[in-house]
Parts: C-alpha cells; sequence; structure tokens
C-alpha cells in the first residue's frame, strides 16, 4: 500500500502523494499518485504570518500518477498530521488522523466517567 509522503526534489519542490517505488523500463523510479505541490504564502491581513496551501502538480498525468526519477530526489519524508489531514481532505482518502492532544483527551474521558 502506497503512503502518503513529501518528496522534496533538486527543483526546490516540495511535492506530497501516495509513493511507491516502481520498475519503469528497466530503471527504478518513484512514483506518486494525486501529486500536490505544496507552497507557503503570505496569510491577506499579516504578510509576515504564512499559510500552506496545495495545488495539484502535473495536473494532466494519466490516470493522476507521476513517475519521478530518483536522480531528482533530495529526499523522502513524513507528512506532519495536520498536512496529511489537509491532503486527505482534499485530494486522499479523506480519512482524518486525530490530534494526539485530542486523543489522549478523550481517552481520559473514557477512563475517568
Amino acid at each position: 500500500m502506497a503512503e502518503v509522503q513529501i518528496i522534496k526534489l533538486s527543483s526546490g519542490e516540495d511535492i506530497i502523494g501516495s509513493v511507491t517505488e516502481v520498475t519503469l523500463e528497466g530503471g527504478r523510479m518513484l512514483q506518486i499518485e494525486k501529486p500536490c505541490y505544496i507552497m507557503m504564502r503570505p496569510k491577506p491581513e499579516n504578510e509576515y504570518e504564512f499559510v500552506l496551501g496545495l495545488t495539484p502538480y502535473a495536473p494532466y498525468a494519466k490516470d493522476n500518477i507521476v513517475p519521478i526519477m530518483p536522480m531528482h530526489v533530495v529526499s523522502v519524508y513524513s507528512p506532519s498530521t495536520d498536512l496529511l489531514n489537509e491532503y486527505n481532505k482534499r485530494f486522499g482518502s479523506g480519512i482524518v488522523v486525530p490530534d494526539d492532544k485530542v486523543a489522549t483527551s478523550s481517552i481520559k474521558q473514557v477512563i475517568t466517567g
């Protein structure tokens, strides 16, 4: 099963999506399904504060799948829970992972009544 990860490209772009390793035309590549470009933009009310935005990456790719050659990858890493939830709500499975603080609070309420 593909895991949602962030790929940092040598061009400086950060791409999030479901990443798997595949062999295409005899070479190993990373394949990213439903890829989105992660961008930071200033908040309209305060140019010194930023918000993250997601926009489709390679929106015309067949089946919404993009192969990436390993030589263009700087790193691959897991997204924060907040970013993963936002991606899943808009482009992924729709599954949202609860925040650890909320989950711990809910468990305490169930235990203590």
